[in-house]
């Protein structure tokens, strides 16, 4: 039994998920793996949506779009006039893989620059990193749009630059991992096209700004959750050590116990002391004995034949001081 359970105590110890919580963050930019291939749950594969097509990178497209960019107006919210731009850059980032984009986006753009002078940054593609606070689900589009999305969702969130600023992203392939809902705390890497500065009202009913962008969207290692997780790993073992100490101390305990008793002599039983003749010999001194008679012994007489006596032993003198072996000579 005790053999089973260190066993299974060394088997527990030897996964990987048991010690998670003593890992540390390897990368700074920790992004959610893609799901092999060959994996038995469809739900947790993030299949990007791309369609081929002109995009940004292409100088007609481009300065088709910067024609269509005319009738935008910031600080402002979504129009019809705002719409052309707002499927052309949907399309664009449906041409390119979240990989491909990031790659080549901008990463210096930031919360400043888009709102002092958004027509200057008007279809560029911009990398950056949010924390999401809230994200929504439109209503499906019934009517068909020059991308050919069905389903568009909108995420607001903040970056370390922007601090209380916050950016609007919209984005059509949404990661299976992110929850939809008003209130969330999800990091994400965006990357997407600038279209314009869309307005909104805060929960004081004041108006303001944010940047909205248009593009993909990719899960990034939430700090919260990853201490979250730490913290139940942490849990989740504590018992296995305590219960694997209490066990081998337990098993030691026994070993010993068997140990012990079999290395006592069988019919080894421990001879009760006499007090009363310990206390008689205390009060006479020792001077009286027992007979030998009653104590089991027999006298050896000198004057039976058998027996023999000892022979009387030589007197040796020892050699003098000076180291003279002579015989001394009685005085």
């Amino acid at each position: 039994m005790l053999l089973v359970i260190v066993g299974t105590l060394i088997i527990r110890t030897r996964d990987a998920a048991m010690w998670r919580w003593a890992a540390s963050v390897a990368d700074d930019e920790p992004v959610a793996a893609p799901v092999p291939a060959d994996s038995e749950d469809d739900s947790d594969r993030f299949a990007e949506t791309l369609v081929t097509g002109p995009n940004d990178q292409q100088p007609y497209e481009h300065s088709q779009a910067e024609y269509q960019f005319q009738a935008i107006t910031d600080k402002a919210p979504n129009n019809p006039e705002d719409m052309p731009s707002y499927w052309r850059l949907m399309r664009w980032s449906m041409t390119e893989s979240f990989d491909d984009l990031w790659a080549r986006a901008h990463k210096d753009r930031y919360f400043t620059h888009l709102g002092q002078t958004p027509e200057k940054h008007r279809g560029e593609l911009i990398a950056m990193k949010v924390s999401l606070r809230r994200v929504l689900r439109h209503p499906r589009e019934t009517k068909k749009n020059a991308a050919g999305v069905e389903q568009v969702y909108e995420a607001w969130g903040v970056t370390d630059e922007s601090r209380t600023g916050l950016y609007c992203v919209l984005f059509y392939d949404l990661p299976p991992q992110l929850p939809v809902r008003p209130s969330i705390h999800e990091q994400v890497q965006f990357v997407g096209y600038f279209l314009k500065l869309i307005s909104y009202e805060d929960a004081l009913g004041k108006t303001r700004w944010a940047p909205l962008l248009i593009g993909r969207m990719r899960l990034r290692e939430n700090s919260a959750q990853f201490a979250q997780r730490q913290k139940d790993s942490e849990y989740r073992a504590l018992p296995w050590l305590i219960g694997g100490a209490t066990v081998f101390f337990m098993g030691l305990v026994f070993w010993t116990r068997r140990y012990l008793a079999a290395s006592s002599v069988p019919g080894l039983e421990p001879v009760p002391a006499d007090h009363e003749a310990i206390e008689h010999w205390l009060e006479t001194g020792g001077a009286e004995t027992a007979s030998l008679e009653d104590s089991g012994w027999q006298e050896f007489a000198a004057d039976e034949p058998d027996s023999s006596s000892p022979a009387a032993l030589p007197r040796i003198d020892f050699p003098s001081n000076s180291g003279d072996a002579s015989p001394r000579t009685p005085a």
